[in-house]
C-alpha cells in the first residue's frame, strides 16, 4: 500500500506534476559535512574492501558504551530494517508467530509473511492516546509466541511510551520467556530527551543511523544483544551481505562523536514542525500529538464517506500531495500518516490543504 503511493507519485511526476511528498519516511536533513568528509577521506584511503561481517571494532564499542553493554554485544547491520530481518529470520520458524502493538511499521508484518510465520497485532487506540493494553498483549502471546516487537517511539503515530510503561512491557515479557525487540530507530528523536536503552536480559534493541543523523542512503545500523544472539546475526550477515562498507562505518563513527549536537538540531526541527502541525490540525483532523519523531497519524472525520486509500488518493490527484494510507500499519483504514519532514512553507501549505479537502469531502456527505 505504501508502495502503490511511491509509484503513483513517480507516474505523476514524470508527468511533470509536482508532489509534495509527505508519505516518505525521511528526514529531509542530510549527514553533517564532517561526516560526509570522514566517509570519503576512508574511501580514498583504500577503506573499500571486505571486513569483519560484526562490523568495525572501534564503532561497536563506541555504540556499546551508549547502551552500557561491550562491543561483543553489538553487530553492524546495513540499516536496522535489516539487522530487525535477521533476527526474525532467526528466531521464528513457519508457524511460529511475533506480537506488535499497533498501529506498527509495516515491514513487520511483509517481513513475517515472507518467513511463513504469523504477525498478531495488539491493537491500540487513538482515545487512549495509543498506550500501551497490557490486557491485549497478554491476550495475545501464546505457546508459538517467539517475540514481541516495541516500536516507542512509535511509527506511524510518533507516540513515545513513558519508560515505566516499557519497563512493564520488558519485565513481562521476560516473565512469559518471550523477547523484546525494541526499535528504537526514532528514540533519538524524542522531544523530551531520553538516554539510549541499556541492554538488559531478554532485549534486542535495534538502532540506526537514518533519522535523527540524517543518513537514511548511508545503510548503516545496529543491533545490540546477548552474545550469542549477535554470533547468529553475524553469521547471517556473513551468508548475505558479507559486511557494512568500512568507508561508511568511518562515517557512522565520526557521526558519533557528534551525537549530542546532531541529535538536538534534529530534536529541535522535528518539535518545531509538530507545532505547525498543531496549529493548522488541532480541532480539525483528531490525532495523538507527537513525542517525537516526524510524523502524525490523523483520522478521518465521521462524515466522510470511504477510507484512507481513498483519501490518499483524491489527495494526490487533487491537491498533488501524497500521503500513507492507516491500513498500511494494521486495522486503521479511518487514518492515514502524515510525513513532517520537508521544508516549512511547503509543509505549512499541504496541511492547510489536506483540512481543506477533508472538510470539503465531510460536508459533502
Amino acid at each position: 500500500m505504501i508502495y502503490d503511493i511511491i509509484e503513483k507519485v513517480y507516474k505523476l511526476e514524470k508527468q511533470g506534476k509536482r508532489i509534495i511528498k509527505l508519505n516518505v519516511g525521511e528526514p529531509d536533513w542530510l549527514a553533517e559535512p564532517s561526516v560526509i568528509d570522514a566517509a570519503t577521506q576512508a574511501l580514498r584511503a583504500g577503506k573499500a574492501r571486505y571486513s569483519s561481517a560484526a562490523g568495525e571494532q572501534e564503532l561497536r564499542e563506541a555504540i556499546a558504551k551508549y547502551h552500557s553493554c561491550e562491543a561483543k554485544n553489538v553487530v553492524i547491520t546495513p540499516g536496522c530494517k535489516f539487522g530487525i530481518y535477521a533476527l526474525l529470520a532467526l528466531s521464528l520458524k513457519p508457524g511460529d508467530n511475533a506480537v506488535a502493538f499497533a498501529p506498527y511499521w509495516t515491514a513487520y508484518n511483509l517481513m513475517c509473511k515472507q518467513l511463513g510465520c504469523q504477525l498478531k497485532r495488539v491493537n491500540l487506540d487513538l482515545q487512549k492516546n495509543f498506550a500501551p493494553d497490557f490486557d491485549a498483549l497478554e491476550a495475545a502471546i501464546d505457546s508459538r509466541t517467539r517475540v514481541v516487537i516495541m516500536n516507542s517511539p512509535n511509527n506511524p503515530t510518533s507516540k513515545a511510551w513513558s519508560e515505566a510503561d516499557e519497563k512493564r512491557v520488558i519485565d513481562f515479557c521476560r516473565e512469559k520467556g518471550v523477547l523484546v525487540l525494541a526499535d528504537d530507530a526514532y528514540r533519538d528523536l524524542c522531544f523530551t530527551p531520553r538516554g539510549d536503552r541499556p541492554l538488559g536480559e531478554g532485549v534486542v534493541i535495534a538502532t540506526t543511523f537514518s533519522k535523527a543523523f540524517g543518513m537514511t542512503g548511508w545503510r548503516v545500523g545496529s543491533m545490540l544483544a546477548g552474545e550469542e544472539t549477535i554470533k547468529k546475526i553475524v553469521a547471517f550477515n556473513q551468508m548475505t551481505v558479507t559486511n557494512v562498507p568500512v568507508f561508511l562505518q568511518i562515517g557512522a563513527l565520526k557521526a558519533l562523536e557528534m551525537k549530542a549536537e546532531i541529535e538536538a538540531k534534529a530534536r529541535a526541527l522535528s518539535k518545531k514542525r509538530a507545532g505547525i502541525a498543531a496549529r493548522i490540525l488541532r480541532g480539525k483532523l483528531a490525532y495523538a500529538e507527537p513525542d517525537a519523531g516526524f510524523y502524525v497519524f490523523p483520522e478521518l472525520p465521521a462524515g466522510i464517506k470511504g477510507d484512507g486509500v481513498a483519501f490518499a488518493n483524491a489527495l494526490v490527484d487533487e491537491a498533488g500531495i501524497a500521503i500513507v494510507p492507516g491500513a498500511a500499519f494494521g486495522d486503521y483504514s479511518r487514518f492515514f500518516r502524515l510525513s513532517l519532514a520537508g521544508d516549512d512553507a511547503s509543509l505549512e501549505s499541504a496541511l492547510r490543504k489536506i483540512v481543506e479537502l477533508a472538510e470539503r469531502a465531510e460536508r459533502a456527505h
